[in-house]
């Protein structure tokens, strides 16, 4: 590799960073206005508007991509089928991660989330028929205990709120795996509209058969409303732009950014620091996040060495 090329290099991970920190940022934030409304407004209420106003960052993308045609064509039975499937996790992943943080304390259920990768590494055994060695089970089960440890289910701290973090990490798992199922050729602006189609769907007919539901007391609750999806379809759209950058075996780690910028907002917001519940559990998650993301970069480089062999 010539000079020129590992400044370009350098200057694309330096990019991919940004946008990740970017994008947590956008996440927590959200969360945080979640949290202040959650008293006020029921869950699937803004599960609605969330996703419904998500589609104005998606809008934005289409208009930088010029997919203004090429979004509606080529709509196998399969496409749709999976961007339903989709649609649906996406929505179980907004309504519980919104009762998590709503119930229990901010940090506390934004960490609990962070056990995603564990349940993508399981499920990609039974769907993907991936291969888990030493290494990824034992990532598996440092990962369990950490979330055992927060969770301290025979303590008083136990609730029947905690359980709804891991339901979150569960739901994007599957979005994860199901996103492995989608032919290639279809772009991400096209795969997130219709996901975010039959998640507005869902959000709509949930929020008509339940009850609860408060008139929005003025322009202010709107606007935050309104803000949650802006926030909420930025950090996804920022969050595939930095995995586009750089492998995501680079990438991965710098996820669990969040877990420190959670508990700080936690702390600004809401006036709460749960050292004595995160630590020890929550080294042991990131300790598990990074022995995954170590084995998936040692796997790649064997993959890539092989190619060269032959």
């Amino acid at each position: 590799m010539n000079i020129s090329s590992e400044k370009v290099d350098i200057k694309k991970t330096y990019l991919a960073i940004i946008t990740m920190l970017m994008a947590i940022l956008c996440v927590d934030l959200y969360m945080v206005v979640i949290k202040f409304l959650g008293d006020d407004y029921s869950v699937f209420q803004l599960a609605v508007f969330r996703n419904v106003a998500g589609v104005i960052p998606l809008i934005v993308l289409i208009l930088f991509t010029k997919e203004y045609f090429s979004i509606f064509q080529n709509l196998s039975k399969k496409f749709i089928s999976l961007s339903l499937m989709r649609g649906i996790c996406f929505l179980a992943m907004n309504i519980f991660v919104f009762i998590s943080v709503i119930n229990l304390q901010f940090a506390t259920a934004m960490t609990l989330t962070f056990s995603s990768p564990f349940f993508i590494v399981i499920l990609s055994i039974f769907f993907l028929n991936d291969k888990v060695g030493i290494y990824r089970w034992s990532a598996i089960f440092v990962g369990f205990l950490g979330v055992i440890m927060i969770m301290k289910p025979t303590s008083d701290i136990f609730n029947f709120y905690s359980i709804f973090p891991i339901l979150t990490a569960i739901a994007w798992a599957m979005s994860v795996i199901i996103l492995k199922f989608i032919p290639e050729g279809h772009s991400t602006a096209k795969i997130q509209l219709y996901t975010l189609i039959f998640n507005v769907l869902g959000g709509i007919i949930l929020f008509i058969v339940t009850t609860g539901h408060q008139d929005i007391k003025n322009f202010q609750d709107f606007f935050l409303m309104t803000l949650t999806g802006i926030l909420g379809g930025s950090a996804a759209i920022l969050f595939i732009f930095s995995y586009r950058l750089i492998t995501a075996s680079k990438m991965a780690s710098f996820e669990y950014l969040g877990i420190p910028s959670s508990f700080i907002l936690g702390w600004i917001f809401f006036n709460e620091a749960p050292w004595s519940q995160l630590f020890p559990g929550v080294i042991a998650i990131i300790l598990a996040g990074m022995i995954i993301i170590w084995r998936d970069k040692v796997n790649e480089k064997s993959i890539k060495g092989n190619k060269q062999i032959n």
